[in-house]
């Protein structure tokens, strides 16, 4: 914890990732600073570092802009509290689950909505991307835009030294100080190309690798050659080493989910092996390439918005693309000529069944995709879903972005910073080890959002911007082989360790059942059922980890067992 006072502010910066930052740099940053407006606080607030500032009776509390560490607040005995743990909130105030968002938890909702966002506790509000709370006396606090992402107008020669820069930072800011620190070197490009980022800074590094059982599956060849080039302490474990915590009693539970199910669930699932794996290394952080995809890759949408783009020779591209992705013409057609809006979309899942499924195409590349329902969701579970969709309409929230790609893009990231926090939450108690994603950073993020349109759906090599900024000893053949990581066989595996655990919460009644929201025969006969793609056995472990949470609920761990330093609880 730092604080700094000048004749006008107070403030006060709290976080593990507050490296090279001290008490005169502080003050510095400071001095001249007349009101809490017009801090440039968003080159503080990285990692998980908070930062709040006080001036003539109001509070600027902010936190990172992907939210890796978030605030909340609500009103308890006429007064506002504000603090970055929902539990210690919802202990206080006594509140009870939001039916509503616990509904859209059973579902992949929020993936393509920002219901994600929204707490699981009735009465508890929550900040969204790039927003900070501004606190004045007894007034509720009231949330305030600060960033906002750049228009996809540069090209990718001139962002693609800023994009290498931006990285150096990113994992300078977050390792700086630390002797020893570990990173996921899974054999994909993101990963990979942050090991030859990490390589080239001062700290020690430790890489770590979770083996398939599928002997077809060639990322172990890439994972190896990038560790023997870069010379890491290598760790393998083998993927299947995280079943037993998938299934163990105590996951998924309140103690170790105070924020409720969420997407984020199996990951958070997997700490304890990694707290395990890496303990021998030394490590305090472990870094991984969450958002990779998202930031450097061509999402569903892009087509639509590179019509849009007035890049030279877009109609060319789509021409080819479509022809590549064999996608049937007058579907093309149809989704490339949507005028539908951000409000339009969310009225969609407002009025949807979610019984017949709109084609792959279409739906992706609108504002907001369908969300993917169970069929064992009862109608009461959807139609709270329904009404999550339309509060969020009713409140009046536009898109992140007046581009279709853009938003997409930070939707998509707020759901992996999501995924950040809440694998940090499920740590162990005097582990030592915290998790964070280098690639959430807001330097990088600009530096990605900023990309044409045009440069990015021109995926040759593949992830084209991240390809031009990599290290020079990095070699291109990362980008551009033949082969694709397949993960189905750990899937199948996953879901067959579940089953009996699937039996016991579902065969003699649940809490699921009980509030209406499930049927608990059509969740028995899922479970023998087959899936392609292991889309339906996703869904069967969001629900299980739903009923298992609900059932922490009646006896829920101490909360000072599981808070950790550095927490607040504070009253604006």
């Amino acid at each position: 914890m730092l604080s700094a006072r000048s004749r006008h502010l107070d403030v006060v910066v709290v976080g593990d990732d507050s490296h090279g930052l001290d008490e005169r740099s502080l003050s510095a940053w400071l001095a001249g600073s007349t009101s809490v407006d017009h801090l440039d606080a968003g080159r503080i607030t990285e990692g998980d570092v908070l930062l709040f500032a006080r001036s003539h009776g109001r509070m600027r509390s902010q936190a990172p802009v992907f939210l890796t560490r978030s605030l909340c607040w609500t009103t308890i005995d006429g007064v506002p509290v504000i603090s970055d743990e929902q539990l210690a909130l919802q202990r206080l105030a006594a509140l009870a689950p939001d039916p509503a968002v616990l509904a859209s938890r059973l579902t992949d909702a929020e993936i393509s909505l920002p219901v994600g966002l929204r707490s699981i506790w009735a009465g508890l509000h929550t900040l969204r991307p790039g927003e900070w709370l501004d606190s004045r006396e007894a007034s509720a606090p009231r949330a305030v835009r600060w960033w906002s992402p750049p228009a996809p107008d540069r090209s990718l020669a001139e962002l693609t030294p800023v994009l290498s820069e931006a990285v150096e930072a990113a994992l300078a800011s977050r390792t700086g100080g630390r002797r020893e620190v570990s990173a996921d070197l899974s054999g994909g490009l993101d990963s990979t190309t942050l090991n030859f980022f990490l390589a080239g800074s001062r700290t020690r590094h430790h890489s770590l690798f979770l083996s398939s059982q599928n002997v077809a599956n060639g990322d172990h060849v890439w994972a190896d050659r990038a560790a023997a080039e870069l010379g890491t302490h290598h760790v393998v474990v083998p993927y299947a080493s995280v079943l037993p915590r998938l299934i163990d009693a105590t996951t998924g539970t309140l103690g170790n989910t105070p924020e409720g199910p969420s997407i984020a669930s199996v990951s958070a699932a997997a700490v304890p092996m990694l707290e395990d794996a890496l303990a021998p290394t030394g490590s305090s952080l472990h870094l991984n390439g969450h958002a990779g995809d998202a930031l450097f890759g061509p999402v569903t949408t892009i087509l639509w918005s590179l019509l849009r783009s007035g890049d030279k020779g877009r109609v060319r591209q789509i021409r080819r693309q479509r022809l590549a992705n064999r996608y049937p013409l007058v579907g093309t057609l149809r989704m490339l000529a949507d005028r539908s809006t951000y409000a339009d979309g969310l009225t969609r899942v407002a009025h949807a069944d979610f019984a017949r499924a709109e084609p792959e195409l279409a739906d992706h590349s609108r504002w907001v995709a369908m969300p993917r329902v169970h069929p064992a969701l009862t109608d009461t579970a959807r139609e709270h879903v329904r009404e999550l969709a339309a509060r969020e309409r009713d409140e009046g929230r536009g898109p992140y972005s007046p581009d279709r790609t853009v938003h997409q893009i930070v939707q998509y990231l707020s759901v992996h910073g999501a995924d950040v926090r809440r694998v940090n939450q499920a740590r162990t108690p005097g582990a030592g080890l915290s998790f964070d994603s280098p690639y959430l950073d807001r330097r990088v993020v600009d530096a990605c959002l900023a990309l044409r349109i045009g440069d990015r759906a021109r995926q040759y090599p593949v992830k084209p911007l991240l390809a031009a900024a990599r290290p020079t000893r990095m070699s291109l053949d990362y980008f551009t082989r033949a082969d694709k990581g397949d993960y189905s066989a750990e899937v199948f595996a996953h879901h067959r360790a579940a089953t009996p655990l699937l039996r016991e919460l579902f065969a003699s009644g649940s809490v699921l059942e009980d509030l209406g929201l499930v049927s608990a025969g059509r969740i028995m006969q899922s479970i023998s059922e087959y899936s392609v793609d292991g889309a339906e056995y996703r869904d069967l472990d969001q629900i299980a980890f739903t009923e298992r949470w609900l059932r922490s609920l009646a006896d829920p761990q101490p909360l000072a067992a599981r808070t950790r330093e550095g927490e607040l609880t504070s009253s604006s």
